[in-house]
C-alpha cells in the first residue's frame, strides 16, 4: 500500500536533514511558545488549507539543535485526534501527477478531525538533530518523543481534550507501541486519552516470522503477478517443508491457534527476541554472488547458502526476483515495496525533493522565517542513516508483539484498540508474515 502522495518520511528509509549544532547548551524544560507563531496560511502552488499550524518545537532537556517538526491540522467539530508520524494518503494535499503542484486530497483524514503529523525521530524530515547524532537507540527515541509531546500539549492543549489515536507505518511498528506504552504509563502526569493505535505495513514482530517463514506462501499467492514459473514455486514449497515453515503457517491458519507458535531453528540467523532489519545490500548489489535461476539453484540458496544463513527463503526470494528482473526473465523494474509497479510507474521521490527543496516551502511551514537569509536544505526523499544507527544499537528493542501489544490491548491493562492494515502488494513486509505475528 504505497499511495503516491506527499510524504514527509518513507518506509524503512527515513529522511535525514540534521542541522548540526556543536554546543552543550540544552533546550529548556519549560520553554514558552506562542501558537500564533506557528500558524500556516498557505502552501506554494496549492489550494486553500484547513486551519493549521506547523514548525519545529525543541525537544525539552536535550542539546540545542534537537527539534521535531509538526503540522497540526484542526477542524471545527473534531471527533478525534490522530497522531500520525507518516502522513501518506491522509494528508490534506498531494502532488498532481508528474508535477510539483499540490491538489486537494478528497480522502484526507483531516476531514474527520484534528490530525497531528510529526517528523520523528530527531533529524528526520524537517526535524533537526545535534551533532553527533544523539538518538542512537529506541529508548532515547521514545523519551525524546514523550518529552516533546508534553511541550506540544502546552502550546496546543486541544490534544488533551479529544479521544486520541496513534498511527504509523513500517518501522513505526516499533515506535508507535513503545510511544503508546509510555503515554499509558504516565497518564497521571500527561492525561492523553489514548483510545487506539494503527500500524500499517508495520514491522512489529519476530523478524524471522515476518520475513523468512512467510515468504514461500507469499510468492505462491502472487506467482501470476510475479510471472514465476510453477517449478520455481515448487522449489520454494519444498524448501518450506524442509525448514518446517509449512507447519508453522498451518498452525497460524487455525483460529484460534492452539497455544504459542514456535519458529523452528534460526532462519537466516534472525530468529531471536529482538528487532532486526534485513540488510538488503548484499542481495541487491550482488555481494553474495548468488543469482538463482533454476529450481536447483533456488533450493541450494535457501538451504546451503553460507552468505544468507540457514533456511534463507526471504533473501533467496529477493535475490531471485532481482536476478529475473535484471535478466529480462521476470517482472521488469521489480519493486519490493509494491510488486504491482512496473517500468511505467511514475516515482514521486524526485518531485517531492524538488518541491520541498524550494525556499518558499520551508518558509510557509515556519521552518525558515520569511525574509531569512538562510537557504533551504536540499530535500532528499531517502536516507537510511538514522535507521541504520538505531538498528546498530547494542540495545535493540524487543518486538512489541512480545510484551507491549498484549499489555496495551488487555482488558486488565490499558484496553487500547489495535488496528493493522496491510498492502497486498508489499513483498518486503508481506501480509502473511503480519498475520502470523498477529496470532
Amino acid at each position: 500500500m504505497r499511495p503516491e502522495v506527499m510524504n514527509f518520511s518513507t518506509l524503512f528509509t527515513l529522511v535525514s536533514l540534521a542541522w548540526a549544532v556543536p554546543t552543550l547548551v540544552t533546550n529548556p524544560l519549560n520553554a514558552v511558545f506562542n501558537a500564533s507563531s506557528f500558524e500556516v496560511h498557505s502552501l506554494p502552488d496549492g489550494p486553500s488549507l484547513p486551519r493549521s499550524w506547523a514548525g519545529q518545537l525543541p525537544v525539552p532537556g536535550t542539546l540545542v539543535g534537537n527539534s521535531l517538526f509538526f503540522w497540526f491540522v484542526v477542524q471545527r467539530r473534531p471527533r478525534l485526534l490522530v497522531l500520525d508520524r507518516n502522513g501518506g494518503g491522509q494528508r490534506p494535499h498531494f502532488l498532481r501527477r508528474e508535477t510539483t503542484t499540490l491538489t486537494a486530497n478528497p480522502y484526507s483524514w483531516t476531514k474527520l478531525g484534528h490530525v497531528l503529523y510529526i517528523d520523528q525521530p530527531v533529524g528526520t524530515g524537517f526535524s533537526t538533530a545535534s551533532e553527533p547524532y544523539p538518538a542512537k537507540n529506541n529508548a532515547r527515541v521514545t523519551s525524546d518523543f514523550y518529552a516533546w509531546l508534553g511541550s506540544f500539549c502546552k502550546v496546543f492543549p486541544q490534544l488533551l481534550r479529544n479521544r486520541t489515536h496513534m498511527m504509523g507505518e513500517s518501522y513505526s511498528g516499533i515506535y508507535i507501541p513503545y510511544f503508546a506504552s509510555k503515554i499509558i504509563e504516565n497518564h497521571d502526569s500527561l492525561p492523553i486519552n489514548l483510545k487506539s493505535i494503527s500500524l500499517g505495513d508495520g514491522t512489529f514482530g519476530n523478524s524471522a516470522a515476518m520475513s523468512s517463514v512467510a515468504m514461500g506462501s507469499y510468492l505462491k499467492s502472487q506467482s501470476s503477478m510475479f510471472g514465476i514459473l510453477d517449478h520455481i514455486v515448487t522449489a520454494f514449497s519444498e524448501a518450506d517443508a524442509i525448514c518446517g515453515f509449512d507447519e508453522v503457517m498451518k498452525q497460524a491458519n487455525t483460529s484460534p491457534p492452539k497455544g504459542l507458535i514456535s519458529i523452528p531453528g534460526n532462519p537466516e540467523d534472525i530468529n531471536r527476541r529482538s528487532v532486526e532489519r534485513r540488510d538488503l545490500d548484499p542481495i541487491l548489489d550482488g555481494t553474495c554472488d548468488i543469482h538463482p535461476v533454476t529450481p536447483e539453484q533456488v533450493k541450494f540458496s535457501i538451504l546451503n547458502s553460507s552468505c544468507y544463513g540457514p533456511c534463507a527463503t526471504f533473501s533467496t526470494a529477493m535475490d531471485y526476483m532481482q536476478t529475473a528482473s535484471d535478466s529480462g526473465n521476470g517482472k521488469a523494474c521489480f519493486d519490493m515495496y509494491n510488486i504491482k509497479h512496473d517500468c511505467g510507474t511514475i516515482g514521486k521521490d524526485a518531485l517531492l525533493a524538488a518541491y520541498f527543496s524550494r525556499a518558499d516551502v520551508p518558509a510557509a511551514l515556519n521552518i525558515l522565517p520569511p525574509g531569512s537569509n538562510s537557504k533551504a536544505r536540499a530535500f532528499s526523499p531517502c536516507n537510511s542513516n538514522i535507521l541504520s544507527t538505531l538498528l546498530s544499537s547494542p540495545s535493540e528493542p524487543i518486538p512489541p508483539a512480545c510484551d507491549i501489544l498484549p499489555t496495551l490491548t488487555s482488558n486488565t491493562g490499558a484496553n487500547v484498540s489495535l488496528h493493522f492494515y496491510q498492502g497486498e502488494y508489499d513483498m518486503l513486509i508481506n501480509h502473511f508474515g503480519v498475520e502470523l505475528c498477529k496470532t
